[in-house]
């Protein structure tokens, strides 16, 4: 079962990774580790019944992340992460259309 704790876990790692984010500058970095910030706050306060939900972004923006912090870019797989975030954002738009926009606001920055 899903709880705020593995929630919790997985956005402080992605929220940790973004200065392993070596192809933007520090400002972006600083937008980015924000926005995922501004994501854990909404995303470990939903009711229990959409926690799943929850960590599927969290799981998502991590995925995200990891790609888009490759030393080669390949911009196929950061489109593809970028979809699947934001469509993982989506299932949400009903309780936290918040947690959409910052989805499309950090994957808008990477891009």
């Amino acid at each position: 079962m899903t709880n705020t704790t593995d929630i919790k876990r997985t956005m402080k790692d992605v929220i940790d990774s973004v200065e392993d984010l070596s192809n933007v500058d520090e400002a972006i970095q600083r937008k980015v580790r924000r926005a995922l910030s501004g994501m854990r706050d909404i995303l470990v306060r939903l009711p229990q019944d959409r926690l799943v939900e929850a960590e599927m972004v969290a799981d998502q923006a991590k995925e995200f992340l990891t790609t888009a912090s490759q030393s080669r870019i390949n911009q196929t797989m950061v489109r593809s992460s970028s979809a699947g975030l934001c469509q993982a954002g989506e299932r949400l738009d009903d309780i936290a259309p918040r947690v959409l926009t910052l989805c499309r606001e950090i994957t808008n920055l990477m891009s």
